[in-house]
């Protein structure tokens, strides 16, 4: 694949991603300050929405020109994408 088309495909992404934000919610039924740590930590729904965000700044980081800010995003994402793994694992 040639880097224009990643990049194509990494904007397009992107775009979807940062679209969803606004509306992407965990679940219905209470707020995140409503809920204790171990839901928070353990419950599907909420380890998604880190997850999605997590590739959500890896994939902003894709598009930053710059060295230092692109490797702040993509390592931010990855660490967040990371955690929501350990979540995962402790919640199943």
């Amino acid at each position: 694949m040639n880097s224009t088309r990643i990049r194509l495909l990494t904007s397009v992404a992107t775009l979807a991603t940062v679209l969803h934000a606004p509306v992407l919610h965990a679940h219905p039924g209470h707020s995140l300050g409503d809920a204790d740590a171990q839901h928070l930590l353990t419950s599907p729904d909420h380890i998604a929405v880190l997850a999605i965000g997590g590739l959500g700044l890896w994939l902003v980081g894709r598009l930053v020109q710059r060295r230092l800010p692109r490797r702040v995003l993509q390592s931010l994402g990855l660490a967040a994408l990371a955690t929501a793994a350990v979540f995962w694992g402790f919640g199943h």
